[in-house]
């Protein structure tokens, strides 16, 4: 998956990201922008997948991984044009992290304007709503031209009246992600990949010594249904280049029980409604991540679309079976493998084997 790190300048947003990859891109908030998107990428920690490695000894265990990538600040003013103030390929990216400063620095207070998290919040938000406004008014101009020249398909017909809604949604200063649509819909709009319908994560960036005084702002904004989470930025990046017993030590100090880079994984994970099964093997242990609800065909294409077109049965247990019983041989013994077909909803923890023909 594809996370973007988005925020205002010297928000802190490059900080967080040398604290999550072990990069050690500049930070210092008199240097200039950077150009283009710094990317890395994580690897998810699994304890699963570890103990799975060894219990099957493969020649290759591949955790799950999440790619940041960290933009040059965004929306700086009030007065940027929000069709050039964002890089085209923040859109690319599946949610967007928005890291909003909560410390103080006088300096960038008169250069930003003073650190207020609901005010930087509702400022990005009504800039995607505006940005969003304008592409959708735009092909809906060009819809009706092609009305006037006789272009009027159904799938226009159904795009059209999902952008009128999308229109009258952004009107009302209304995100797009609030919505539902119908499949047809979907389809429809997809390729606008709209920025106020992306998932949005918020990280309040503070000082180390600010850190436990952020909860009126958290509640605030939870409040207007954000995953939300304070962030020490600066202490995060000071930790990655400490040993492991270090930095439990500094963590435990600071109340907290994992580094950023595990915490900031499963907020991933749990924004995106992602669940991770499993595929074992001499050759291969792997996690895969799927989107809660998806079905085994889908889940067979996520490893091979050879494996969806084919699909037969999934041959199924589970991970906290095979941890309890300690082998395949006596999970089958015991009756604990099933054979899923198609519309098997697969659960956090599975471990998959597909059958197929092609």
């Amino acid at each position: 998956m594809k996370i973007a790190l988005i925020g205002p300048p010297k928000s802190g947003k490059t900080t967080i990201f040398n604290a999550l990859t072990g990069a050690d891109h500049e930070v210092d908030k008199y240097s200039p922008a950077a150009s283009e998107a710094n990317i890395g990428i994580v690897q998810v920690t699994d304890e699963r997948i570890t103990w799975l490695s060894e219990l099957y000894q493969p020649k290759k265990t591949i955790y799950a991984n999440i790619e940041f990538h960290d933009f040059p600040g965004i929306f700086a003013r009030e007065s940027d044009n929000p069709e050039t103030a964002i890089y085209p390929d923040i859109k690319s990216c599946e949610a967007f992290v928005l890291i909003i400063r909560v410390f103080k620095d006088e300096e960038l207070d008169e250069l930003y304007g003073e650190a207020d998290p609901l005010k930087t919040l509702s400022h990005f938000e009504d800039e995607m709503i505006l940005a969003d406004m304008l592409v959708v008014e735009k092909r809906l101009e060009k819809i009706l031209l092609g009305y006037k020249r006789g272009v009027k398909t159904p799938t226009i017909q159904i795009e059209e009246k999902a952008l009128n809604r999308i229109l009258e949604q952004l009107q009302a200063n209304n995100s797009i992600r609030d919505m539902d649509f119908p499949p047809e819909e979907e389809k429809a709009i997809r390729g606008f990949q709209f920025f106020s319908a992306k998932p949005l994560l918020i990280l309040l960036n503070s000082s180390e010594s600010g850190f436990k005084k952020q909860e009126e702002a958290l509640s605030a904004i939870r409040k207007r249904g954000f995953l939300a989470q304070v962030i020490a930025g600066k202490f995060e990046q000071e930790l990655s280049s400490l040993s492991e017993e270090d930095t439990e030590l500094f963590l435990a100090d600071m109340g907290m029980e994992l580094s950023i880079k595990d915490r900031l994984s499963m907020l991933c994970y749990e924004l995106l409604g992602l669940i991770s099964f499993f595929t074992v093997g001499s050759d291969e242990v792997r996690a895969w991540s799927i989107p809660k609800g998806t079905n085994a065909v889908n889940a067979a294409g996520k490893i091979h679309s050879d494996l969806a077109r084919g699909f037969i049965r999934a041959e199924c247990f589970t991970y906290d079976a095979l941890t309890l019983h300690g082998s395949e041989k006596h999970l089958r013994e015991k009756g604990l493998f099933r054979l899923e077909g198609k519309e098997y909803i697969v659960q956090d923890g599975d471990i998959l084997n597909i059958r197929f023909s092609v």
